[in-house]
């Protein structure tokens, strides 16, 4: 009989979409979606029909959710009081504190509680890298920034394991096209922090600095742009183009079109921009922070600190090197291959049984 599994999902989102359709490989999977990113009154509708549906329904036996907030703490107490198990998965912004920037769920005093809540009380967690378990950030600040889990929730006592992310796309890119000596950025900003934790400032500074080159920013959103105006004179660097959104399919175009993908945030997880710029090709520059690094391997350059004199220097380097895109993208493809993801969650679900 295969397991019984409720798959919580906040948002529709590409790599959440991934490990539902490698649990329902193996599981029998109910999926829960809760629109968390469209309107508060209805997620919080929802919440609650999540709640009683844990409680009520008897062919669950593991709930699976993703990101400890608000409605993990809901469906962590429904498991526990109803005599399931329950794992969560984190993704970054449940692992982190940055008071300054106003990121991470613990800035925020009832989020930051339903949050540890629920991690307190759910049988495993699960991270995509180590970063998000116990770490500090040096590239944020020198004399290190606390991040983590384990870091900043006093004395938890849950399991944890590292599970890595699998690439979220099947796409074929084509490795022949001819590549421009041209930059390109991916960071949402769902808040005007954003610019900052995802590095556009720094790529802003280095695009007035050299206006010889060619930078792409994708995902800066429209309503910021007056404002990201005022202080950075957008209109001024006429060698960067901003784009709010792409389709998937420019995406990878653009990508394939590319020499240089650069990553350069404060605070990530293991970005799957990142791993998807690699598999079109692109050389990565990113910085030393969580997954990165990981993901970058040895074809990346690494932004030794947070100025621009250090993302100049890897921009400089990445743009002058002849990697071949072929061996870049075989590389990305067999590390963070669905099936080696697959093995791991199942090995962790049965577990749990």
């Amino acid at each position: 009989m295969k397991p019984r599994i409720l798959y919580v999902s906040p948002t529709d989102s590409s790599f959440m979409d991934v490990d539902q359709r490698i649990l329902a490989e193996f599981t029998d999977l109910q999926v829960v979606s809760l629109e968390q990113d469209k309107y508060r009154l209805g997620y919080l509708r929802n919440c609650a029909k999540l709640f009683y549906k844990i409680i009520t329904t008897r062919s669950i036996d593991i709930v699976v959710i993703w990101f400890a907030d608000y409605h993990a703490a809901v469906a962590t107490l429904a498991s526990l009081l109803s005599g399931k198990r329950s794992l969560i998965f984190l993704g970054g912004y449940d692992a982190v504190r940055y008071p300054k920037l106003g990121m991470g769920v613990y800035c925020n005093p009832v989020r930051g509680f339903c949050a540890k809540l629920a991690l307190r009380l759910t049988d495993r967690i699960i991270a995509n890298h180590q970063a998000l378990l116990e770490s500090d950030n040096l590239y944020y600040d020198p004399s290190g920034h606390p991040e983590g889990v384990f870091r900043l929730i006093p004395n938890l006592q849950t399991q944890a394991e590292v599970v890595w992310n699998a690439l979220s796309t099947s796409y074929t890119p084509d490795l022949q096209r001819s590549r421009i000596q041209q930059i390109v950025t991916v960071g949402t900003t769902p808040r005007y922090q954003d610019f900052t934790n995802k590095g556009f400032d720094l790529l802003c500074e280095a695009a007035r600095l050299r206006p010889d080159w060619k930078f792409v920013f994708i995902g800066i959103r429209d309503c910021w742009m007056e404002r990201l105006e005022r202080e950075f004179n957008l209109s001024h660097l006429t060698n960067v183009k901003i784009k709010a959104w792409l389709p998937h399919k420019e995406l990878f175009v653009l990508f394939e079109q590319s020499k240089v993908y650069a990553q350069p945030s404060i605070s990530e997880g293991m970005p799957n921009a990142l791993m998807e710029a690699m598999l079109c090709g692109c050389i990565p520059v990113g910085s030393p922070v969580a997954g990165i690094p990981e993901v970058m391997g040895k074809y990346g350059q690494i932004v030794g600190a947070r100025d621009v004199y250090h993302l100049l220097e890897a921009l400089e380097t990445a743009l002058r090197t002849d990697t071949d895109p072929k061996e870049i993208s075989a590389y990305i493809s067999d590390k963070f291959a669905i099936t080696r993801r697959k093995d791991k969650l199942a090995k962790i679900i049965n577990d749990l049984l």
